[in-house]
């Protein structure tokens, strides 16, 4: 079972980075480079199924097939399910906190 709370209260993007099922014909249209922007994750439904259920407008919500792993990389997770890898990146402004955690840093100008 996968923990999924580390993403309550939480706006991310989700992009689909590889389909490892359908040879890009997902039935629902779900294919390489599907994108979306989630303001709400269903923790519930996601434990209950293992699975990432995420609001997807307002009155839909977009579950990924159950989820064999996710894979922590600086700045996103990568979500590898039975049949895709998806991408969840967080909205950084979104959040207070992460900023400082995955924050860039960038090299002052150097004396000449």
């Amino acid at each position: 079972m996968n923990n999924y709370k580390k993403y309550s209260n939480m706006s991310f993007n989700l992009e689909k980075m590889e389909d490892t099922k359908f040879n890009g014909e997902h039935p629902n249209g779900y294919n390489k480079g599907f994108k979306l922007n989630a303001t709400i994750i269903n923790l519930e439904l996601s434990e209950q199924y293992d699975s990432l259920f995420v609001h997807d407008g307002p009155d839909r919500w977009f579950h990924t097939s159950t989820v064999q792993s996710i894979e922590e990389c600086v700045g996103y997770d990568l979500i590898h399910t039975m049949n895709s890898v998806y991408k969840l990146t967080p909205n950084f402004i979104a959040i207070p906190g992460v900023q400082e955690k995955y924050s860039l840093t960038l090299e002052t100008d150097k004396e000449e």
